[in-house]
């Protein structure tokens, strides 16, 4: 549960990196929280000391030293008034930056999704998708559009995303705390694939597709009932990543709040939207 009092950003010294870091200074003044910053150095896989190529085509040392004097000087002045450590770590990036988070109990991880650009915009970086998949902690991740992240504004108008499973209850019980320590406002939003209408007249369908909404509509009064909630409730028929954008453009949502606890259990029911989730939505994610 919130509040965030350590937080992990890995940065590689990109343009996205530099567009969060105001963001990560933001949420690191708010809780009053340290932050690591992490650089991860992957090297070959063949490189060892042994190797008779190790010290004839590339001296490896020189360029761990490098970059850790690179991590010392980067972003300097936008973490002047932020508790801050600065490490760098050999590995694969993805499975470094969990391995890290989970062992040294990391409350958060804020990174971006790197999708820059008109191709990159179809994909979510492979760190960040490993990172989601494999960290315990919650994830913030940028919105993945083509422009770098604007300055911070705070958050007004938060999304939930549940799907009613038994995994809801904590999560909406996480999104509530987080969003009265910001004084924001929560609207919950469940998407149905199944109670989009088809072109065309459907009338059975609709009697369908309104008995979903119904008994939808009936869970979320039982789960916030049990939460000791009373937020405005949103049904929405579609496929999860495309309901979840139109909700946060209509609404003016500046961050989504997703559970991707789930994505460690064998075919988890978010397993297959967590990263359509966070590559569509058209604001800031934090999967918990």
């Amino acid at each position: 549960m919130p509040s965030f009092r350590h937080i992990l950003f890995p940065v590689d010294f990109s343009d996205q990196c530099r567009a969060l870091a105001p963001h990560v200074a933001c949420m690191a003044s708010r809780y009053r929280a340290r932050v690591t910053m992490l650089r991860v150095i992957e090297l070959p896989v063949s490189v060892d000391p042994g190797w008779p190529a190790y010290s004839g085509l590339m001296d490896y040392p020189a360029l761990i030293e490098n970059e850790k004097e690179r991590l010392h000087s980067f972003l300097r002045s936008e973490f002047e008034t932020v508790s801050i450590t600065r490490l760098t770590l050999e590995g694969g990036p993805g499975r470094t930056i969990a391995e890290y988070a989970d062992n040294e109990k990391f409350d958060l991880i804020m990174m971006p999704t790197h999708g820059y650009g008109p191709f990159r915009r179809l994909l979510l970086g492979s760190v960040t998708a490993k990172v989601l998949h494999d960290a315990h902690c919650p994830v913030w991740t940028s919105a993945h559009v083509s422009e770098p992240a604007g300055p911070p504004t705070g958050y007004h108008n938060v999304l939930c995303a549940l799907d009613l499973s038994s995994k809801s209850l904590p999560l909406l019980e996480w999104a509530a705390k987080f969003c009265r320590e910001r004084g924001a406002g929560l609207t919950l939003v469940h998407a149905i694939p199944t109670a989009k209408p088809p072109v065309g007249l459907d009338l059975e369908g609709d009697r369908f597709r309104a008995s979903l909404i119904e008994m939808a509509q009936a869970e979320f009064a039982k789960l916030q009932q049990q939460a000791g909630t009373k937020f405005e409730a949103v049904v929405v028929g579609g496929e999860v990543a495309e309901a979840l954008h139109q909700t946060a453009e209509q609404r003016h949502a500046d961050l989504v709040i997703i559970g991707r606890g789930v994505m460690q259990e064998t075919f988890g029911r978010l397993r297959t939207n967590v990263y359509s989730i966070v590559r569509e939505t058209p604001c800031p994610v934090i999967s918990v």
